[in-house]
């Protein structure tokens, strides 16, 4: 397996699991009365910690050496990347909907590209530019089902979900140097555990809203193992094999899993326009594949 295939399908579990992660967090706020704050808040701060665990045990002995060279980089890698892409993300639904959120958050590959344009002075391929727009235009309709008048523009929702997409941005580029000198799960670890801490000075992670059940409690274990450890790790490490802009394309894959799971979980009906936006979001991954 080539490096770049590997890098691939790094990124496509990652949004798989990004995918669950939605599915988990509806369920816990519609039917369990769980906030998003609580959720962001439990779910760094877990996520933080066990990273630091499995860091200590496997990679890492010495886990602070990180915080005396990248202290000020992982502060904020946590505070601006990962809670604000993910808070960012819920004042956007607050403010909007979910399909208009969606969309704001996965102009992600724009705007990286840009980045490189003006920034490192690297034009986008033929291909990258084609990816980018199967990939937003599939994205577009699968949240909306191809009704566009779902999207619902409030200044505040505009200005949260390009927040958002831009703090996506953030953690997708800021973290390379650090993550040169150290391992993926103690750079995330200290930055998710710095979000945490941050937002928990204005939520108490102790003041649990919701009731805490069997089932509760395997959806909070699988939102913070899976969808935020593991996905996380592995979409951080695929920047070893693929440039930043292929695998922010690669995240749209995120919203068609999450579409994948609600019709296996959910009974949820796909319907032809969906089934459209699929296609062009699958394409998007054989033509990067096929660009190496």
């Amino acid at each position: 397996m080539s490096n770049h295939l590997k890098g691939i399908l790094m990124v496509l579990f990652s949004t798989a699991m990004w995918g669950l992660v939605g599915i988990l967090v509806q369920y816990l706020i519609s039917s369990e009365h769980f906030t998003p704050e609580w959720l962001v808040n439990t779910r760094l701060l877990a996520s933080g910690i066990i990273l630091l665990a499995i860091t200590y045990i496997f990679y890492e002995r010495n886990i602070f050496k990180v915080l005396k060279t990248d202290f000020i980089s992982l502060l904020l890698l946590g505070v601006i990347g990962l809670l604000g892409s993910q808070y960012g993300f819920y004042i956007c639904i607050n403010h909007s909907n979910a399909p208009t959120a969606t969309i704001l958050v996965f102009l992600l590959p724009v705007f990286i590209m840009l980045y490189t344009l003006l920034v490192k002075h690297k034009r986008p391929s033929g291909l990258e530019l084609i990816s980018i727009l199967f990939a937003i235009t599939g994205t577009s309709l699968i949240v909306t089902k191809g009704d566009f008048s779902s999207i619902i523009l409030s200044p505040i929702a505009l200005m949260a979900g390009i927040a958002s997409a831009l703090c996506c941005v953030f953690y997708t580029l800021q973290p390379r140097k650090v993550l040169s000198k150290y391992s993926s799960t103690n750079v995330m670890g200290w930055s998710m555990l710095f979000g945490g801490i941050f937002i928990s000075c204005f939520n108490n992670p102790l003041d649990i809203p919701g009731e805490i059940n069997l089932y509760t409690l395997s959806a909070i274990l699988s939102m913070i193992l899976f969808g935020t450890v593991l996905a996380f790790c592995f979409y951080l490490k695929s920047l070893d094999y693929l440039s930043p802009t292929e695998a922010s394309i690669l995240t749209v894959g995120e919203p068609l899993c999450s579409i994948i799971l609600s019709l296996i979980f959910l009974n949820v009906t796909f319907s032809s326009i969906e089934l459209m936006g699929a296609v062009l979001i699958l394409s998007t991954v054989f033509i990067l594949a096929k660009a190496k």
